[in-house]
């Protein structure tokens, strides 16, 4: 997990708040982000008017302190690459097409 901090300036003053970043975004040089601790200090409009979410598209030079964190319980991406298993196709005996198209001939 990537961690950052993000600064907000709203009427009250700046907050700094814990984000996880996501991924990259759709035009070179921003990121998704997203609060962390359930906060959703983001405001977005809509056509029903402004809401809150948790998630925003925010340019990268305004994340600081991005580092990454590994909680306890979360297990290593990869241990071991095994061999995948590939089946591989059973090749079917000549004499059972053989006989498929005899017994075919024959009934005509």
């Amino acid at each position: 997990m990537i961690i950052g901090t993000i600064r907000i300036r709203n009427c009250y003053g700046d907050a700094d708040i814990q984000v996880e970043v996501l991924s990259k975004g759709p035009r070179p040089g921003t990121t998704w982000v997203k609060a962390i601790g359930n906060l959703e200090p983001f405001t977005k409009i809509s056509h029903g008017g402004p809401f809150q979410a948790s998630t925003e598209l925010v340019s990268r030079t305004s994340l600081k302190n991005v580092h990454f964190e590994k909680h306890l319980d979360e297990k290593p991406v990869r241990d071991k690459v095994g061999e995948p298993e590939v089946k591989k196709p059973q090749r079917v005996p000549a004499w059972f097409l053989e006989s498929a198209y005899e017994s075919r001939v024959g009934d005509e």
